[in-house]
């Protein structure tokens, strides 16, 4: 039996060990994912602090309720004073409900315009 051309079997030395490789590691040979033990979970210390809700035109946000010393203490960075004050009257507000005893407390009545008293 007579070999093929010196050209043919250079090209075929280096291109059948290449194509092998690539497709052994596309098949996943050797991924660090397959070595690696799995990690666990982090607990997510947002969790108790998320909430979905439902905006008006149908679809669900996800968002996170947090008082501004929570967020100081969760994020790292100080929060500025007018955003501080705005966060401890809301805390304040959802903290106290009103008294049994105590009646709602009503809008203010519309005002009704001057009489006009010119002849």
């Amino acid at each position: 039996m007579r070999w093929p051309r010196r050209g043919i079997l250079i090209r075929l030395c280096i291109y059948v060990p290449l194509i092998a490789i690539l497709g052994w590691r596309a098949r996943g040979g050797c991924s660090q994912e397959a070595t690696m033990e799995p990690e666990s979970v982090a607990e997510d210390p947002f969790a108790r602090h998320r909430r979905v809700i439902k905006l008006p035109d149908g679809t669900q946000q996800e968002i996170l309720e947090l008082t501004p010393a929570e967020a100081e203490a969760m994020l790292g960075h100080p929060i500025p004073d007018h955003v501080a004050d705005e966060g401890k009257d809301e805390a304040k507000a959802k903290a106290e409900p009103p008294a049994a005893n105590e009646p709602a407390a009503e809008p203010p009545a519309a005002e009704a315009p001057p009489a006009d008293d010119s002849p």
